[in-house]
This record gives C-alpha cells, sequence and structure tokens, in this order.
C-alpha cells in the first residue's frame, strides 16, 4: 500500500513539474499522458481538442489514434460538460455507451475527464480496460491529474494556434521576397508551390495555369527531388495535358474539391485511383485560382499521410490559393500582395481580439466583471495542487452582501446591481496581482489567495470590508447608501478531501459571521467551529 502511494505521489509530482514548463512542446504533452496513462494503468491515453469543427488528438503512444467519430467524441464531450467530472464509457461497433460516473465501478474499456481550460471540448481520455472499473486510488490520480494537465494543454495549444497565425503572414512574406526576385512565372510559381508545400506539411502541391479554352498551359510543382520521388513528379507535371473531369469540375464551379480518401473516391476516375494506390498518395484536394478577371487555373495537393481537411486546412489553402492568383495576374503584382498582405493582418488581428474577448467572456461575471464562477473554481483547483505539491499557504475568503434583499426592496434592483459593483470593486481594489476574486453566488464573492497564511487572509478581509463600509453608494435618488459584508476565512490543509471541503469550511465560517450580528470577519477552526478575526 505505501509502495502504490508513493507511485502516485511520484507521478503527480512529475506531472505538476511538467505543467510548470512556460513552453510546453508536443513531446512535454506525450509524456503527460505517459504518466496518465501509467497512473491509471491504461493501455494509452489521448489528449483530445478541439480543430476547426472537428476534434484532433495527441496520444501517449506512438500507434494508431483514439479510433472515435467526431460524433462519439461530441457525446463523451457533452457528458463531461454535463457532469462536470470525470467519466467511463464503452464502445461497441464504433458507437459510444455506457456513459456513467467513475463512482459507479463494474466493467468500463474508457475514462474520460475535462480539462480545466477556456476552451470546454479539450478533454483527456483513457483506454483500459478495467475489469472491475477504477479503484479509488486511481479515481483520485484522475482528478488531480486534469489541473496540472489542463495547464499544459492550454499553454501548448495555445503556442499552436499562434503558429498557424504566423505561419500564414510567413508564407505570404515568403511569396512577395519571391515576386520581387523574378520575374519569370514558372520560377515564381514553382517557389510559390515550395512555400506552400512547407506550410501546409503537404507532400506535393502542383499549380496549374489555364488558358480561355481551358487548357494547361503551365504546370509548376515544388520540387523535392529526391530519389525515386522525381520521377513521380515527371508523371505528376506530364498529368497536366490529359483529361482531368476532377479539375474541370473545380473550374467550372470555382469552388474546391478534396478528397481525403483519394484510393476509395468514386468522384475520381478509376485511372486516377490506380495511380494513387500506386503511388500511395493517400488524400489529395484541387482548389480554383480566381481572380477579378475570372479563374486563372488550380492549386492541387497531394500528401502520403491522410488528411481530413479540416476547416482550418481548407481556410488556410484557399488563402494561399488568393496569393497564387494574385501572382498569375502579375500587373498589379506588388500592389496586390500588399494588400493581401495587410488584409490578412487585419483579419487574424481581428480574430486574435475576438479570441481574447471569447476568452475573456467565458471566465468573466457580466454585472461586477469579476471571474465567473467555473473560472473561479478551476483556478482554486490548480491552487490547491500547487499548494500541495510545494507546501505553500493557500487560503480562500467567502464574503457575502449583507442586507441585499432588503436594498433591492427598499429602493429597486438597480440599486441592488449598483450595490454589488460597489463590492466587486473593493474587492478588487483589496487584492493583490496574484489573487483571484470571483462572483461565487448571487450576493457572495470569492477570494483565492495564494501563498497567504489564515492570520494574513483574516488582514486582507478586514481592510476590504472596512473599504465596503466606509465608502458610499450612490443610488439612483442620490441617496448616500452604507453597504456591509459578512466574511468568512479558511485555510488550505492537505488533509482536506477536495478544494470543495476548503470552500465549504469558508462558507460555514461566513454564515457563522452573519448570524453573530454580520458586517464581521470569522476565521474557521478545526471541528466547525470559528473565531472572529
Amino acid at each position: 500500500m505505501i509502495e502504490s502511494t508513493s507511485f502516485y505521489i511520484g507521478t503527480l509530482a512529475e506531472i505538476s513539474s511538467l505543467a510548470s514548463a512556460t513552453s510546453p512542446t508536443e513531446e512535454t504533452i506525450a509524456r503527460g499522458l505517459t504518466l496518465l496513462r501509467d497512473g491509471l494503468g491504461a493501455q494509452d491515453a489521448h489528449l483530445v481538442y478541439a480543430s476547426g469543427e472537428s476534434f484532433s488528438t495527441l496520444s501517449a503512444n506512438a500507434g494508431p489514434d483514439l479510433g472515435l467519430s467526431d460524433i462519439g467524441l461530441w457525446l463523451i464531450n457533452r457528458d463531461l460538460t454535463t457532469r462536470q467530472a470525470p467519466c467511463s464509457f464503452n464502445v461497441e461497433d464504433g458507437r459510444v455507451g455506457d456513459l456513467t460516473g467513475l463512482t459507479c465501478g463494474g466493467q468500463c474499456a474508457y475514462v474520460a475527464g475535462p480539462l480545466p481550460v477556456a476552451i470546454t471540448s479539450d478533454m483527456v481520455i483513457a483506454h483500459g480496460p478495467w475489469e472491475h472499473g477504477l479503484t479509488q486510488e486511481q479515481r483520485s490520480f484522475l482528478s488531480i491529474s486534469l489541473p496540472a494537465l489542463g495547464v499544459m494543454a492550454e499553454n501548448w495549444l495555445s503556442r499552436s494556434r499562434a503558429q498557424h497565425q504566423s505561419n500564414q503572414l510567413s508564407a505570404l512574406a515568403n511569396i512577395q521576397r519571391v515576386l520581387s526576385e523574378s520575374d519569370n512565372l514558372g520560377t515564381v510559381l514553382t517557389s510559390i508551390a515550395r512555400t506552400v508545400a512547407t506550410v501546409t506539411g503537404v507532400n506535393y502541391i502542383s499549380i496549374d495555369v489555364i488558358d480561355e479554352s481551358g487548357r494547361v498551359t503551365l504546370r509548376a510543382l515544388n520540387g523535392t527531388n529526391r530519389g525515386g520521388v522525381a520521377a513521380l513528379e515527371e508523371r505528376w507535371k506530364s498529368g497536366a495535358v490529359r483529361p482531368d473531369p476532377v479539375r474541370d469540375q473545380v473550374l467550372k464551379t470555382r469552388k474546391p474539391m478534396v478528397f481525403p480518401d483519394a484510393q476509395n473516391d468514386e468522384r475520381i476516375p478509376a485511372g486516377g485511383r490506380h495511380f494513387f494506390s500506386r503511388t500511395l498518395i493517400r488524400s489529395t484536394g484541387v482548389f480554383p485560382l480566381v481572380s477579378k478577371s475570372g479563374v486563372l487555373g488550380v492549386l492541387s495537393v497531394a500528401s502520403h499521410r491522410p488528411l481530413t481537411f479540416t476547416s482550418q486546412e481548407v481556410e488556410l489553402l484557399e488563402g494561399l490559393t488568393l496569393q497564387v492568383a494574385s501572382a498569375i495576374t502579375g500587373v498589379q503584382l506588388y500592389q496586390e500582395l500588399d494588400e493581401s498582405r495587410d488584409e490578412l493582418r487585419r483579419v487574424n488581428q481581428q480574430l486574435r481580439e475576438a479570441m481574447n474577448l471569447e476568452h475573456h467572456l467565458a471566465r468573466t461575471d457580466v454585472l461586477t466583471s469579476l471571474s465567473n464562477r467555473r473560472y473561479a473554481e478551476e483556478t482554486i483547483r490548480v491552487a490547491c495542487a500547487h499548494a500541495r505539491r510545494y507546501g505553500h499557504p493557500l487560503s480562500v475568503l467567502i464574503a457575502d452582501l449583507d442586507h441585499l434583499k432588503e436594498i433591492n426592496d427598499g429602493y429597486n434592483h438597480h440599486t441592488g446591481d449598483a450595490a454589488l459593483r460597489h463590492v466587486a470593486k473593493c474587492a478588487t481594489a483589496a487584492c493583490r496581482d496574484v489573487d483571484t476574486v470571483g462572483r461565487y453566488g448571487g450576493d457572495e464573492l470569492i477570494f483565492i489567495l495564494p501563498s497567504t497564511s489564515l492570520e494574513d487572509a483574516a488582514a486582507l478581509a478586514e481592510r476590504f470590508r472596512a473599504r465596503v463600509e466606509e465608502t458610499p453608494i450612490v443610488t439612483t435618488n442620490g441617496d448616500d447608501l452604507r453597504g456591509t459584508v459578512s466574511i468568512g476565512v479558511a485555510q488550505w490543509d492537505d488533509a482536506m478531501d477536495s478544494p470543495d471541503e476548503l470552500i465549504r469550511q469558508a462558507d460555514h465560517a461566513m454564515y457563522q459571521a452573519k448570524a453573530t450580528g454580520r458586517n464581521r470577519t470569522m476565521m474557521a477552526g478545526p471541528g466547525g467551529a470559528a473565531r472572529a478575526a
């Protein structure tokens, strides 16, 4: 039993250490998943995260992916979001079933846990099976691991998404450089094809330029020149003179066609499917090159590894085709490239601003502009894990605005809202930069104070309480209204079962403050007793 406990403590310590990395890599995430896998006694563990309109995965093992459809992953994520706790499930004939909480026991093939991050679709899934369900130690290990894994995942994904945007700008910058160095269309398009291949990670890029009759007048390839690949490229290049129903359809509709399974997609003629099978090309896509003057040609991609053509991948390729079309147009080359670069930067700036706003709204209470309850609970879970790991003190305050109902009844709800905003402003002023204050309930605020003892937290609570009492609330009719707050203070103890126990103790102390006359601070003590600050 001692060896088992030591194993879990050591594993959790290593996961927490990985979470402290400011710039986690894919290898860091894979290591964290390996530790999760080993701690749960699973076959594999996976990070599942949003990727455009679908899901992507990163696994501890280097083997096949999770093997669940987006619908199955959506069902799991919906259950986790509703449950706000890990769950277990089984898979039969590719369908997810038997979704239930971990406390129920019984045989299960998979377990999943929600990551406490801003994007609610992020989660971890481990593949067992567990004949008798997870043990209590395994369930505790999973729950304690989730905050640290969430920190790692959020940092890594933020960097990956920022790199995706950076790749788009780098591609534009490289295309502009090429265009300034050569006026030969073949040279320019070959260099652009190499740029597109580098940015997208696709093996082959071809750019076809057509004349008014639809005949291909130029085909440029990215040109890898590696052994037998050169012969394949020559075969690809010679195909420009042969009929191509897919290319004709794209030119006609001006819409892209993508084929994740190019070897078996019946929209591709049999000869094309046979060619893709022989050359081991798994996925392909054709995108129109359109300018103000009309359709100029197509850009085709082909990959030996399977491509799902997510919305992000399609958006990136469509964005790059605009630049290729501008290069072919030629006359207004530099002007159009500059405008396209500025437009892409503007769109990326708008996207970043929209993402920042969405992230802010997802964690902010609308009335008080404080953190909302969900974000506060996520923060306290991480703070408790950090306190447990490093032995630093951690305290929590629960503050309740006294007589809010009387304020609402005696004045109006606008005045009640003003009172809450006033208390929120006083709370923010009383806190340090490292502290977190959020709206926990209708008239309750929660303070999360890392590296703060019970006595120091009580001193902060008293400063906050005095500030609320001394500062008037201006009502709608101009009256000066004085508000008060009752506060409960509790400090984290490693003997506590969970962060919820810390909150319960602070909440109990707050109710004792109310019961003994309001407008005071009470500190939680052993056995539920509380004493005045």
